[in-house]
């Protein structure tokens, strides 16, 4: 939803209604199912469980307020902001010890790019805006969704150990 988002607004200058709301419903179940996948084989697995409860509620309380307030900022803001923060702290938290156990196959960087693209995308993205134009701001967020994409292969490697499946 953020790729298709961030490639009308650079293509054409205008914001495709609810795309990049209602993605944050399914950024936060999405990390929701890599903390429940992943939970029970990193450390501090029940903050990790939480972290990725509180992501996916958030995430579903911001788009659902902005589908019934639309661009009022009562619920929406601090709900996005909850999801937001929640996810890149849980992908700092796990992302070490996915990296040491390879736990996504191939992709075993994957949680710690995601996180740090998600610290990194939005300052980028305001620089490149100030100085190209406001939409270019999306190039931060695309780089967020290049992260997801790391993260979504290495979820689907299938290890050679049946033992180390990802559920």
């Amino acid at each position: 939803m953020w790729a298709y988002k961030g490639i009308v607004i650079l293509v054409t200058g205008d914001q495709p209604d609810y795309w990049f709301e209602l993605a944050l419903l399914w950024f936060g179940v999405s990390i929701l199912l890599l903390a429940v996948a992943l939970g029970r084989r990193v450390r501090r697995s029940r903050l990790v469980t939480t972290l990725g409860w509180a992501s996916a509620i958030a995430g579903t309380a911001a788009s659902v307020a902005y589908w019934v307030d639309g661009d009022d900022e009562g619920l929406f803001g601090p709900a996005a902001f909850v999801m937001m923060l929640s996810t890149v702290v849980l992908l700092f938290l796990m992302g070490g010890d996915v990296h040491r156990g390879r736990l996504l196959g191939k992709y075993p960087f994957g949680p710690r790019l995601l996180a740090w693209l998600y610290v990194a995308g939005l300052p980028v993205g305001a620089v490149l805006s100030g100085l190209f134009g406001e939409r270019y701001l999306e190039v931060g967020l695309l780089a967020v969704v290049a992260g997801w994409v790391v993260v979504a292969w290495g979820a689907l490697h299938v290890p050679n150990d049946p033992q180390d499946l990802i559920v």
